[in-house]
């Protein structure tokens, strides 16, 4: 065999291979594409899906959160409905208790005034009765007083947290519809599902951190009520205790003349 014959040969082999060796690696090219396909399916239907939970879960929020709201008002109205109807009852009860004192005393009035012979007695009775019944209506004034500014005060105060709470829920509720809007349009946009939850997640921690300091400053109703109450009271006292002391100057006097029963 001639040297011209095998280097034509080897040659041919050479030219016959090429072909082949470029086959496979367009084979493994189209692996790869069909492997990043897939893998790029991946990810548009784990994206696709929370896209949808999110969007599901921005539904579901703003029900719940129209729910609470609406359950809020409700407590609230109930709360300034059970608080009107006492008061209405309490007024009702100290005008009855009022009125029964006066018959009483325009009773006791009677009987004194029955007791008195000499002019001297029937003066200082009369005396007597304008003393007690100034008493009587310079105490149930200053207790009025005290009873509507007590009032008053409660309903301010109820329609000042009613406003911070009211404030607060609806701040949250924007916030957090605001963050799933956000990731609605994040996957909307084709952002990486992964990148998408995180934010939100971070997003709604940061929420609920800020809600529970803001629900802090709300102020607190009880510790409000204490005081009115501690208020209203000091003010009732002390007009009992001047009305006792005017009282018991009243009866020195009246019993200069003569001896009485002491009069409520």
């Amino acid at each position: 065999m001639s040297l011209l014959f095998v280097a034509g040969l080897f040659s041919a082999t050479n030219a016959l291979a090429v072909p082949g060796n470029g086959n496979a690696g367009e084979i493994r090219e189209a692996k790869k594409a069909d492997i990043q396909q897939k893998k790029d399916e991946r990810v548009a239907e784990k994206n696709d899906n929370v896209c949808e939970k999110i969007s599901e879960r921005a539904d579901v929020f703003g029900q719940k959160m129209t729910e609470q709201e609406n359950n809020f008002q409700t407590r609230n109205q109930e709360k300034l409905t059970n608080w009107t109807i006492r008061k209405t009852e309490n007024e009702a009860k100290l005008k009855t208790n009022q009125a029964n004192s006066d018959a009483n005393r325009d009773a006791q009035f009677k009987a004194l005034e029955a007791r008195a012979q000499t002019e001297e007695q029937k003066k200082s009775v009369t005396d007597f009765e304008v003393k007690v019944r100034a008493a009587i209506e310079t105490r149930r004034l200053a207790t009025d007083s005290a009873i509507k500014t007590f009032q008053a005060s409660v309903q301010t105060a109820i329609a000042t947290r009613k406003g911070q709470v009211d404030q607060l829920v609806s701040s949250t509720k924007t916030a957090r519809l605001a963050l799933l809007e956000t990731a609605k349009a994040d996957c909307a946009a084709g952002k990486d599902a992964k990148t998408v939850m995180a934010t939100f997640g971070s997003g709604m921690q940061a929420n609920r951190t800020k809600t529970q300091t803001d629900k802090q400053s709300v102020e607190k109703i009880n510790a409000t009520m204490d005081a009115l109450i501690a208020t209203r009271k000091t003010a009732i006292e002390k007009a009992s205790t001047d009305f006792k002391a005017t009282m018991e100057q009243a009866r020195i006097e009246l019993k200069k003349v003569f001896s009485t029963d002491s009069l409520q």
